[in-house]
This record gives structure tokens, C-alpha cells and sequence, in this order.
């Protein structure tokens, strides 16, 4: 599939794949003999999982960390899962916090201590 394919099928701009591609959030996609990306299955998985943690606000450092850690291959697999391991952890207390800071502004709005 080419960019264009891609972006309208991702709903994303073909610029944000090629800046993605650019600061090392994907691995790199291969390109034809005249320097075309032509993207695959995996390019296409790869970007799903890029606008996903995009739109998670994790942040491009995580995004780079990892996509350099697959890159190594199973030598780093290891390292790998405790990268991730680490993450989610610390996305489950930021959600824990935060539907505590939910049911407190729900309390607010209930007793009406907002007026």
C-alpha cells in the first residue's frame, strides 16, 4: 500500500506518518527502487499502535525507547517487556488517580459546593 492508502485508512495525514517514521516512532518503512514507501501489514500495525499511544499522550521518548528495543530483536526482549511492564504501571495509578479526582469533582458538583 502506498502513504496515501494508508493515511486515508488510519484517518492520520501521510505528514504525521512520514514525521513518525522520521523521530523513530515506526521502525523505518521500506521503499521502492525510485525511493516510494511501500507500506505492509506490518508498517500498517505499527502505525495503529503509534496513533494509539498518541492519542494516550504517551509520550514520542516512550514511542522511540521501544521501537529502538524491537529493533534489537530478541536480545532485547527482556528489556522490552520491563519497558512496557514499567509504563503500564504507571498508567494504572494515573488512572487510579485520576477517577479519584473524578468522584471528588462529582461530590463537588453533587453537594453543590460550586455555586
Amino acid at each position: 500500500m502506498n502513504i496515501q492508502q494508508v493515511a486515508a485508512e488510519l484517518l492520520i495525514s501521510p505528514d504525521t506518518i512520514r514525521r513518525w517514521e522520521r523521530l523513530g516512532m515506526i521502525p523505518p518503512i521500506k521503499r521502492d527502487n525510485n525511493g516510494i514507501r511501500n507500506l505492509t501489514k506490518r508498517d500498517l500495525q505499527w502505525l495503529k499502535f503509534a496513533k494509539l499511544l498518541h492519542a494516550m499522550n504517551i509520550s514520542s521518548d516512550f514511542q522511540i525507547e521501544y521501537v529502538k528495543l524491537v529493533m534489537l530483536g530478541k536480545y532485547a526482549t527482556l528489556a522490552r517487556q520491563t519497558f512496557v511492564e514499567e509504563k503500564l504501571a504507571q498508567l494504572q495509578a494515573d488512572y487510579q488517580c485520576l477517577v479519584k479526582q473524578i468522584k471528588q469533582i462529582e461530590q463537588l458538583v453533587e453537594n453543590e459546593e460550586l455555586d
